[in-house]
Parts: C-alpha cells; sequence; structure tokens
C-alpha cells in the first residue's frame, strides 16, 4: 500500500502542466500588447508619411517630366528668354509697376453704380 501512495505522489498530470504553461504564456503575452498596439501605432504613422512622401515625389517627378517635355519647344524658350533675362520682341512695350507692393496692400476697390 505504501508504495502505491507513493506512485501516486509521483505521478506527473500532463494536461495540468500543459494548461499551467498555456495560462503563464497568456499572462506574459497579455502584458506585452500594450507595447505591441503602441508600436502598432508607431508603424501606421511611419507608413502614412513614407506613402505622403511617396505622393509628394511621385509629383514632382511628374512635374519634371512634363517640363522636361516641353524644354526643347519654341514656347518654352520664348518665356524662359523673357521672364530670366527680360528680353521682349522688337517694338513691343514693357511696363514697369513701381508700387507694386503698394497696390497688394490695399485690396479694397470701390464699386460705383451699386446700391
Amino acid at each position: 500500500m505504501n508504495r502505491s501512495a507513493k506512485k501516486k505522489k509521483l505521478r506527473v498530470r500532463p494536461f495540468r502542466v500543459f494548461a499551467i504553461l498555456l495560462g503563464v504564456g497568456m499572462v506574459a503575452l497579455l502584458a506585452q500588447f500594450p507595447q505591441k498596439a503602441v508600436s502598432l501605432e508607431r508603424q501606421r504613422q511611419q507608413l502614412s508619411d513614407a506613402a505622403e512622401a511617396y505622393y509628394d515625389a511621385q509629383s514632382r517627378n511628374n512635374q519634371l517630366t512634363a517640363e522636361l517635355a516641353s524644354v526643347d519647344t519654341s514656347d518654352f524658350i520664348e518665356k524662359t528668354a523673357r521672364r530670366l533675362y527680360d528680353y521682349c520682341w522688337y517694338g513691343e512695350t514693357i511696363y514697369e509697376v513701381a508700387n507694386l507692393e503698394q497696390i497688394g496692400e490695399e485690396p479694397e476697390f470701390e464699386v460705383y453704380g451699386e446700391d
């Protein structure tokens, strides 16, 4: 009888050990959950920033491609000559506004005939 009591004492129950290990694992995972949630939000923000940067780069690329396609046209050359070097056609009149800053500061206009 003594021998059977000893055997019962030493008997390992695998389901109980598995259940305890599973419980400990779940507690460990639940403890890490808030850190993972913060990391997930950070990754979402980084993804959003990267997508916005990609969109900006694509827009700039499209703009530069369009400019590059128009470089050899006569309209582009004329526009560049007028804008950068103040060139004009023979007989063309160029007006220069001296008080452009003052005009920009006074945006209100008087309207006559309005009741």
